[in-house]
């Protein structure tokens, strides 16, 4: 049974190393892929404002133009309206180009030759409006009809044609990007899940493999001596309860490892459709009001939100990663013996709280007979730091908080009793908190869900259990029952 128990442990362990390998390397590429997703987003935006500000450049010319002409043909006024309101709005059109134009250094000799082009056009036609103006309407006509103004048009339309070809392949290959990036993703996550699925399937079949032998030996030990059937019986009875822990182990990491994992794969398909809403909007020769309010949710809200939710769900993997690993390390530390006086320990563990017990206006009252056993001194401190740090942490607002150690040793054992008043356990929820990731209760504390699993397995190592009574509103009362002596492989104890 030990080889057996060796072998579950051993494939337990592997699997578990195996999921957390591919946990890690999904969340480092996500964290590279989030990472190039936004530069090439940002890189998307200066591409379209490049192109907004050269199809801007190039309207205000126009019209600028046209109220001239308009002017220079009728004399009346109201034609130089256009050319008016373009006189501002081309020098935002220019600073916008400009600004963009030092980050993008292949279109910076270009947008400098735009700059020369448009202030020579405009120039030309305050030139001609001020002739006009002067009473020399044929001498104003007559520079319209020297084709100066329309070569610098031509001009000016090759350049920021030359622009916005740069532009629209940058667009192209950073959109490209994009949707390569989205299908990595997408790919790294499905085969993700299937890992943790078949590590799922692997964990629950050693488990099957590891209950069918239970059952086996079960029913070898019925048949030996009717002297020993208390003995088998309590043997099986603690084998199935490991049994049960290790089946809800394997299900409560498979689940909340695969809840963060099922989020990425869902916001990674919101950025294939961002993609693909960005694409229509960059394709389009003149895109619609409905593709350009589009293309900018997707870029300012969709996108950002989907990446932001991709970061929290790598977080929290690593967060369980890390308690799963905490948990596996302490697993296997050697358990050394030691005659511990658990008045001492319980001491030591109230005097850290301290802060925190004042700070709450609580007490804590530990009795000077507490008995001795001989077991890990380590382990000790874990289970009632853990247990008082918990009675501390859940004690009620409304009411003074009092916390109450007592002690007994009888047929060989040792029962610690740590009473509390504070707000208490649901009568449902008394198992699920010492299960793994598990909390009871209003969740306003800051906590992982592993103290009290952690609790249980140190106390069952060294031959115990830790078990809770509570009332809901009125407080709990955490039992740790021990062996006056804990047995030990390859150690020897003070007597």
């Amino acid at each position: 049974m030990s080889i057996l128990s060796s072998n579950l442990a051993r494939n337990t362990l592997s699997l578990m190393a195996a999921g957390t390998l591919v946990l890690i390397s999904i969340m480092l590429f996500s964290f590279w892929l989030a990472n190039a997703t936004r530069d090439s987003v940002k890189l998307v935006e200066t591409g379209r404002d490049v192109r907004i500000a050269a199809s801007m450049i190039l309207t205000d010319l126009i019209d600028a133009e046209t109220g001239q002409r308009g002017y220079l043909l009728t004399g009346r006024d109201e034609y130089l309206q256009p050319y008016e309101a373009t006189k501002a709005h081309l020098t935002e059109s220019l600073s916008l180009l400009r600004s963009r134009a030092r980050e993008t250094p292949e279109i910076s000799r270009d947008a400098k030759k735009i700059d020369e082009l448009a202030a020579a056009k405009m120039q030309e036609l305050t030139r001609t409006i001020e002739i006009y103006r002067s009473g020399n309407r044929d001498e104003a006509i007559s520079l319209v009809q020297t084709d100066q103004g329309k070569k610098a048009m031509d001009e000016v339309r090759v350049v920021l044609d030359r622009i916005i070809k740069v532009m629209n392949q940058r667009v192209g290959d950073n959109l490209g990007h994009l949707e390569t990036s989205a299908r990595r993703l997408s790919w790294v996550t499905t085969i993700g899940g299937l890992s943790i699925g078949v590590f799922s399937a692997l964990a629950f079949y050693f488990v099957a493999s590891y209950t069918r032998s239970l059952v086996e030996a079960r029913h070898e030990v019925q048949s030996l001596n009717e002297t020993l059937e208390e003995r088998v019986a309590d043997r099986t009875t603690a084998l199935s309860r490991a049994n049960d822990e290790i089946q809800r182990f394997a299900y409560i990491v498979s689940h909340d490892l695969r809840a963060p994992l099922v989020n990425i794969m869902g916001f990674t398909s919101e950025l294939e459709v961002g993609t693909s809403s960005l694409k229509s909007y960059f394709d389009a020769e003149e895109p619609t009001q409905d593709q350009t309010e589009a293309a900018k949710r997707t870029a300012e809200q969709d996108i950002p939100e989907a990446l932001h939710f991709i970061r929290a769900s790598t977080s929290k993997m690593d967060g369980l990663i890390g308690a799963i690993l905490k948990l596996s390390r302490e697993g296997r530390r050697e358990l050394k013996r030691e005659r511990v006086d658990l008045h001492a320990v319980m001491t030591q563990a109230a005097s850290t709280l301290q802060h925190q017990v004042d700070s709450a206006g609580a007490t804590i009252e530990i009795p000077d007979d507490l008995p001795s056993v001989v077991a890990d001194r380590l382990a000790l401190e874990q289970i009632f730091g853990n247990i008082l740090d918990n009675a501390v942490k859940y004690l009620a607002q409304d009411r003074p908080g009092r916390i109450t150690v007592t002690g007994e040793e009888a047929g060989g054992r040792v029962r610690i009793k740590i009473a509390d008043n504070g707000r208490g356990i649901d009568e449902k929820d008394m198992e699920r908190v010492f299960e793994l990731f598990r909390r009871a209760g209003s969740q306003n504390r800051p906590g992982e869900g592993v103290g009290l699993a952690h609790v249980r397995a140190l106390a069952r190592r060294l031959g115990g259990d830790v078990t809770v009574t509570s009332k809901l509103g009125e407080g709990s009362t955490f039992e740790v029952d021990l062996p006056k002596k804990t047995r030990m492989k390859d150690t020897s104890a003070e007597t």
